[in-house]
């Protein structure tokens, strides 16, 4: 059973990472689907949709106050600095860097993601994504944690598989759930049912540029 997951989940993280050895975590001994900057990204995209879901905000219709909009997207730049510089050869930096930029990279993404399916054009937005400053310090609290955890193995592996997986499948069935929603009037179980279609469909998209472009380069990158 353990080896089957651990094949489902290298195959869930060939979708849309390198997986090179040494830009990868471990826990158990094993190798994490994704490398440290995915990993903490995906942390991150799991720490906040888990977030909301247990403060049913789901459903949110409004989205966070300028000035935590603004500082959630500050914290973003980190990341896509530190990879622009690192794979143009400016600087080398480490799995810890990648990991914990990633999570301020992923962290936001849901936070910005839901209301904007929810939002009204009428201005009828009562149900705040966030509520006030101390929400955003714990969820990113948590991330943090959850990262620290992982960069000193003491997350089992199949739990850190199951974190990723099931960041990645929310992350992309609400991007499909956000477009439909945004872009059609049909009814709430018409819209789901087009939600999981769209979604199948993206990871098998997923699947086919990973196999003609991702895995090649990975290859490549092997056996420099």
């Amino acid at each position: 059973m353990d080896f089957l997951l651990k094949e489902v989940f290298d195959l869930a993280g060939s979708l849309i990472c390198h997986q090179l050895p040494e830009r990868t975590l471990t826990a158990g001994g094993l190798a994490l689907p994704v490398c440290a900057r995915d990993t903490g990204i995906y942390a991150g995209v799991f720490t906040a949709f888990a977030f909301l879901a247990v403060t049913r905000r789901l459903n949110a219709q409004k989205p966070p106050g300028l000035a935590l909009a603004i500082a959630m997207t500050v914290l973003m730049l980190p990341m896509a600095l530190d990879g622009m510089l690192s794979y143009t050869g400016v600087i080398e930096t480490n799995n810890i860097a990648r990991l914990f930029t990633g999570l301020f990279f992923g962290l936001p993404i849901p936070i910005l993601l839901v209301p904007a399916a929810n939002f009204s054009a009428d201005g009828r937005n009562e149900i705040p994504v966030l509520k006030r400053w101390t929400e955003l310090f714990f969820v990113y609290g948590a991330g943090i944690l959850i990262c620290t955890l992982f960069l000193h193995g003491m997350i089992p592996y199949i739990a850190a598989g199951l974190i990723y997986v099931s960041g990645l499948l929310a992350l992309i069935s609400r991007f499909i759930y956000t477009l439909i929603r945004r872009n059609s009037s049909a009814g709430r179980w018409k819209i789901r049912a087009m939600t999981v279609v769209g979604s199948a469909s993206a990871l098998a998209l997923l699947y086919v540029l990973s196999s003609c472009i991702l895995q090649p380069l990975k290859e490549i990158l092997l056996n420099r």
